[in-house]
């Protein structure tokens, strides 16, 4: 991974000095705005990859999106490469209009550890 081009993507022109909360929301902030939830990989029939340069490249190179499993998978990579404490978790989601959770490991989400804390 080129942690910069990343960077750059999401609108960073500076790297981030350390793991900090501070560094966490602003990252997270930067991610969430430049990349953009879309599906479009399973809508066109195409075989979706979450191998992560093959994330990287759909994300950062081809300037794309992706679902959770891939948006998330590609940041937790970035996080770590910045010395991040990061785990990868399985959720599932809960429909807001009929309280059901959905199956498991629906959904992908990311923590962090920063000095002990989640």
């Amino acid at each position: 991974m080129d942690v910069q081009k990343y960077l750059s993507r999401i609108g960073c022109s500076v790297c981030p000095h350390s793991p900090t909360l501070d560094t966490l929301r602003f990252l997270h902030l930067q991610h969430m705005l430049s990349v953009p939830f879309e599906n479009l990989t399973i809508h066109t029939g195409q075989r979706v990859h979450l191998e992560l340069p093959l994330l990287y490249d759909k994300i950062v190179l081809k300037r794309r999106g992706g679902f959770c499993f891939e948006n998330n998978g590609l940041f937790s990579w970035l996080l770590s490469q910045l010395g991040f404490k990061v785990e990868i978790l399985s959720a599932q989601v809960k429909n807001r209009f009929t309280g059901v959770y959905g199956p498991p490991f629906d959904h992908l989400i990311i923590m962090v550890t920063i000095d002990g804390e989640r």
